[in-house]
């Protein structure tokens, strides 16, 4: 059946996520429940969101962290990062200190000037069109003027147009190259309505206009971030090898493509964090930054290291088309945030400090290449992010920490480490024995806080109760769950795996429910009954449905009961 649709952008959004749900996903209501997890619950803020793009669904959220001690030029800042790549907060924030200590980065803007063409094919004389373009020049400049005018009260508009000739690389092809100051606004929008006035007013019978936009390559909007000391403050058991190995690891990123590529995202992993904090264009950034390490026509290293005469120098030229005023700058709450964060830099402040970032971002990881390997830092990260993953406990992640101290991480490594300490120090809840049952629970409050999760005491009691009736046949939830799932989903209550945090059947809602009893002890009471009518309820029936598991036996529904006994018992710290 084909999944073509028409009208798609007119679908309100839950009829778009409806619509998704139905055609490209096996679990409906996990997949809505996923999507609109995500959502803010402000709506007014919601809907500022979804008027950033098209179609919109939801919102994917990545890290916002914070990288302190940067010292530049003198100035002190706390500078914001947005990535989802572990490692690259910390590794800015210890070069940041690093060199705080030893008088911090010093920053040059070297241009501001960015670049917008006027792409024309004539096939006529050439010292016509020059004529031609002379003559018209300054009519050129007079059809931007109720665009420029604002620019220019603030000290940007329109610097130089110029007639290029590239016909000899394609038959026609002339350009009108123009070069534009756009002070603290980035200037897109500016530079492309100045073009297609300047095409209009340009075009004859004999010039056919092709396209007119900016370039995001803008070789002359750049900014140099650099790092000086004495070799012998490097520090470590031999500053001056450290150095060579430094200097002899830039020069290889200097003549090699294949490593300059590696050693260029390393830097971009700090430039982009910043650009996307502050609501910049990384896409733009990304662009014109690669495009201007190959402008020799080899691609080459970004960054720079001299060791003369016993200082070290360590610097980067990057070209950062950026603003600080206007577009998602002055919309995403968080942008104009992480702008205040940055002491409300100009677009000239900004470029300095993100240059910074990528510099402090290229030295971490040379440092780390030439010293103990950059998977040292890496995998103490991934670590982590696996341990998240498999929901492990604070003393399980502590332990395990230390296991994989001075040893390889790999993902199996840490899932087999994990298993074993799991299964050796689970203990699952006999919730059939009713002693057992009630010593736990005999120091649960009705507003008991929780580990994890919403619920309160009381609530996290009832809510046990709520399953115990679904399994005695009390409440209804015949939700189908197709054979196929239910039987994958039910090999999980067959092994000795937890209840992941977070796990939640469809039916139960975002919000913990309404108290039913008017006292913890009564809950208790109910839910120990609801065991024994549970016990009674399988002597006359042989399967009832789970809403996520499916059709369910005596056996199985007992296996899930005691994961979910366990998992809730867990999340008050009863057992």
């Amino acid at each position: 059946m084909s999944k073509k649709i028409k009208g798609f952008s007119k679908f309100t959004k839950e009829e778009k996520i409806n619509w998704l749900a139905e055609n490209y996903f096996n679990d409906n209501l996990k997949t809505i429940e996923t999507i609109k997890q995500y959502w803010n619950d402000d709506k007014k803020l919601q809907q500022l969101h979804d008027d950033f793009i098209e179609n919109t669904i939801s919102n994917f959220y990545l890290p916002m962290g914070v990288a302190p001690n940067f010292l530049i030029n003198g100035e002190e800042y706390a500078v914001p990062m947005v990535t989802e790549e572990s490692s690259v907060v910390a590794a800015a924030s210890l070069v940041a200190k690093f060199w705080s200590t030893k008088g911090g980065f010093k920053t040059t803007v070297l241009g501001t000037t960015k670049i917008g063409q006027v792409h024309f094919m004539f096939a006529g004389n050439k010292e016509e069109l020059t004529k031609y373009f002379n003559k018209n020049k300054t009519e050129l400049y007079a059809a931007t003027a109720s665009i420029t005018k604002n620019m220019e009260k603030r000290g940007g508009g329109i610097l130089d147009i110029k007639l290029v000739d590239k016909t000899e690389k394609l038959e026609n092809y002339y350009q009108l190259h123009i070069t534009f100051e756009t002070k603290d606004s980035m200037g897109a929008n500016f530079i492309n309505s100045c073009l297609e006035a300047i095409a209009a007013k340009f075009r004859n019978d004999e010039i056919e206009i092709v396209m007119s936009i900016l370039s995001n390559y803008v070789p002359e909007c750049l900014v140099r971030a650099e790092v000086s000391c004495k070799i012998e403050d490097l520090g470590g058991e031999n500053p001056q090898k450290f150095a060579e190995k430094f200097y002899q690891a830039v020069k290889i990123a200097e003549i090699e493509p294949y490593r300059a590529v590696t050693h260029n995202k390393g830097i971009m992993n700090g430039v982009d964090a910043v650009v996307i904090a502050t609501g910049n264009d990384f896409r733009a950034v990304e662009a014109g930054v690669h495009a201007y390490a190959a402008r020799s026509g080899n691609y080459t290293s970004l960054s720079h290291c001299t060791i003369n005469n016993g200082i070290f120098k360590f610097w980067i030229d990057l070209p950062l088309a950026l603003g600080t005023v206007g577009g998602l700058t002055a919309l995403h709450p968080l942008a104009k945030l992480s702008l205040e964060m940055l002491q409300k830099p100009s677009a000239k402040e900004l470029m300095q400090i993100i240059a910074t970032a990528g510099l402090a971002q290229n030295f971490a990881a040379l440092r780390a290449l030439t010293t103990k390997g950059i998977q040292h830092g890496h995998m103490k990260m991934h670590l982590q992010n696996i341990l998240n993953q498999l929901g492990a406990t604070k003393e399980q992640k502590e332990t395990i920490t230390t296991y994989f101290e001075g040893q390889t991480v790999s993902h199996s490594a840490v899932v087999s480490k994990f298993e074993e300490i799991s299964k050796a120090k689970i203990n699952w809840v006999n919730f059939t024995d009713e002693t057992e049952v009630r010593n736990l629970l005999s120091n649960l409050k009705t507003d008991s806080k929780p580990v994890f999760g919403k619920m309160n005491g009381q609530q996290m009691v009832e809510h046990l109760s709520l399953l115990m009736k679904v399994s005695n046949g009390k409440v209804n939830a015949d939700f189908f769950v197709e054979d196929e799932k239910s039987a994958r989903r039910k090999a999980f209550l067959d092994t000795e795996n937890e209840l992941q945090v977070g796990f939640k059947a469809s039916m139960l809602s975002e919000e913990p429910n309404t108290l039913v009893f008017a006292s913890i002890k009564e809950a208790i009471d109910d839910l120990v009954l609801q065991v024994t009518n549970f016990k009674n309820h399988f002597k006359i029936t042989e399967i009832e449905n789970h809403p996520f598991f499916g059709e369910l036996d005596y056996s199985y529904w007992k296996k899930f009961h005691v994961k979910h006994f366990t998992h809730h018992f867990k999340q008050f710290n009863l057992v």
